[in-house]
This record gives structure tokens, C-alpha cells and sequence, in this order.
């Protein structure tokens, strides 16, 4: 099949970023499934936010977007974005939107545009719900979550007392230090955090992105600090995640599909993090493989308090901390890049 994706927000200048950012530990679910499916045998096209043209060692052809595409193709998948006339200029038998991020007017200005799409991927079934609330219209879906290279991503000797935190900035790293002082002085003193963050990156389009100097907002400093580290490549991230015994995530952020989430769990380290926030919950179960709040973080002092209580129970009970680590491996829905990539190949043949 000759296939078409459209993603207008991957801001790389060439081919070659996709390699430096898969080594510095950016993976991309667009990035993947593209190479995966190309290695499939398809035909992959996709036209992205992308200086120069190129093609990846997979063999997918990367274009501008002022190149545009004459030549008809089998199926459109639009990343995330489309336009008022649903992209009518391509010719394309099939047309998929794949939503992977939650809705705003950017996305669809027309909400009669879902209309063109006879499929819609969802990465959680919390994005659903968000979707089909505001566009009605939507009619056929498949469920498609990230995957996780599951060659590094695995459990390790773990260290009890190692606390990790690793994704971007807005997940709660303002408050790492004051649930890290709090614990300190609650359970054993052998304690110690590293947290693992694109310090200087936030999603383009939110308010602080070009404002405020990332590294000397979050810059912890004195003898009891947490580490504050930059990103690492995926297998060093990996063995981080294998060894750690327990990730510690205050996020306020609704993800739909969390790549830390998945990479811990399947790396058997339990996971503290917000309730009733995006899809975590689709993925942890207080009690069982992590812990979840009651409070969201607007109610940032109890929030906070929460975190701290539920990361001392597990801390301080070794039988409960690790059940929770056996029972992080056996979450399930939890797949490799293939197997994903295997679903995606299901639902193109089945248009």
C-alpha cells in the first residue's frame, strides 16, 4: 500500500534529526510506526515540518510541506491535524485521522470534517471519550496506543530507595524538592531522586515555551537536592528505569498515552502519579502496580501530601513495594513497537 501521513509539527530541519533525537532519547510514535510500516512493505510518504526532504534508513520519504504530492496515494493518515476541506487537494482512497493529542480549534477548525475520515486511531480510550464529546460526528475508531521497545525496556536489580522522574517539565518538577524533603524526613535517610527532564522544552504552543529560561527555573541546588539530569539516550534510560524502584510523577498534564508510564511499568518500577488525570488510570491501579491520588493538583497542598503519602507506604511496607514491582510487568495492554505496529498494519488492510 502506498500510504500518506501529514504532520505539520515535527520542527526538524533534516532526515538525520530523526536519528539525533532517537539517540538523545526522543522517540516519536510518528517516527516509529513510519519506519515500522515501511519495513512491512508499504510505501511510506510523510510530509512534516521538515526543511529538507529525505529518507530514513526504513525507506521512508520524508517531504517538505511546499512539495506537496500529485501522485494519488492508498490511504491519508493526518497526524493530529487537518484543515477546513479535510486536505481534498490529496487523492487518496482511504482517509485515517489519527487524533494523538487532545482536541483544540488548531486541529479541526470544521467539525464536519471528522466526516471525511472513515477511521479515527485513538491512543487511550480517555482521548476518545474527549473526542467523540466534542465532535459527535466521528464515526468508526480503532484504539492504537505507544509502544515500548521491550528489548531495553525490561526489569533490572532494582535499588529500593532509588525515586526517578523523567519527562518533560510540566509533569511536576516544580514539585519534586518539596516531596523529596518530605519523604526524607519521613522513611529511611538512604533515599535519593534523579530526575530526568527535557529541562528547556515545553510543547511549543503553551505559554512558557519561549518565556522562562527552563534551567534556571528548576535549577535545585544544596547538599539535598535532587539531581536534576539532562535526557538521556533510550537503553541508558532505560537501565535507569530498570533499576529504579519506584517513579515519582505529580503531574497536572492529561496524557493520553504516556511513553514514561508504559517504559516504567514494563521496567517493573511502580508508579506514583495523579488520579483521575488523562489515561493514567487506564494503566495504573492503586494498590496493585502503583499509586493514585483522589485530589488533582489544583488542590496543590493535599496533592502534594498525597503523593508523599502514597510513596511512603510503599517505601516503608518491602512486601507491598514489591508486589507492586512484579505486578508492573504483568499491566497489561502494555505492547512492543511491533506488535503496535502490527495493529496499525491490521486496521490499513481492513479500510
Amino acid at each position: 500500500m502506498r500510504l500518506l501521513f501529514f504532520d505539520n509539527s515535527t520542527g526538524l530541519k533534516t532526515v538525520n534529526d530523526l536519528k539525533t533525537r532517537a539517540r538523545g532519547g526522543m522517540i516519536s510514535s510518528l517516527f516509529t510506526i513510519t519506519d515500522l510500516l515501511s519495513e512491512m512493505g508499504h510505501e511510506v510518504i510523510v510530509i512534516g515540518g521538515i526543511e529538507d526532504a529525505g529518507v530514513t534508513d526504513a525507506g521512508v520519504r520524508w517531504r517538505r510541506m511546499e512539495d506537496g504530492l500529485e501522485d494519488p496515494v492508498d490511504v491519508l493518515v493526518c497526524n493530529r491535524t487537518t484543515t477546513h476541506d479535510g486536505f481534498a487537494c490529496i487523492k487518496a482512497k482511504h482517509r485515517v485521522l489519527w487524533t494523538h493529542d487532545l482536541p483544540h480549534s488548531g486541529f479541526i477548525p470544521n467539525k464536519k470534517i471528522v466526516k471525511a475520515y472513515e477511521k479515527v486511531v485513538f491512543m487511550s480510550r480517555y482521548a476518545e471519550r474527549v473526542w467523540r464529546t466534542f465532535y459527535p460526528e466521528i464515526g468508526k475508531s480503532v484504539l492504537i496506543p505507544n509502544g515500548v521497545d521491550k528489548s531495553i525496556f525490561y526489569p533490572r536489580e532494582k535499588d529500593p530507595d532509588y525515586l526517578i522522574f523523567g519527562s518533560a517539565p510540566n509533569r511536576g518538577l516544580q514539585y519534586l524538592q518539596l516531596i523529596y524533603d518530605a519523604l526524607r524526613n519521613r522513611v529511611r535517610q538512604s533515599l535519593y531522586l534523579n530526575a530526568y527532564s527535557n529541562r528547556d522544552v515545553l510543547h511549543p504552543n503553551e505559554p512558557t515555551h519561549h518565556e522562562i529560561n527552563m534551567i534556571e527555573k528548576y535549577e535545585f541546588t544544596g547538599e539535598d537536592a535532587i539531581n536534576l539530569l539532562d535526557p538521556l539516550p533510550q537503553r541508558l534510560w532505560a537501565e535507569e528505569l530498570g533499576m529504579a524502584g519506584l517513579m515519582i510523577l505529580p503531574t497536572a498534564y492529561p496524557e493520553i498515552c504516556s511513553n514514561a508510564i508504559l517504559q516504567a511499568l514494563a521496567s517493573g518500577t511502580p508508579i506514583v502519579t495523579t488520579g483521575n488525570l488523562g489515561s493514567a488510570p487506564e494503566w495504573i491501579k492503586s494498590g496493585w502496580n502503583g499509586f493514585l491520588t483522589q485530589f488533582l493538583p489544583n488542590d496543590y497542598m493535599v496533592h502534594t501530601l498525597e503523593i508523599v503519602k502514597g510513596a511512603k507506604e510503599i517505601l516503608e511496607n518491602t512486601r507491598m513495594h514489591n508486589k507492586l514491582i512484579k505486578n508492573a510487568t504483568k499491566t497489561k495492554g502494555i505492547l512492543s513497537w511491533d506488535k503496535i505496529a502490527e495493529k496499525w498494519n491490521l486496521m490499513l488492510r481492513r479500510l
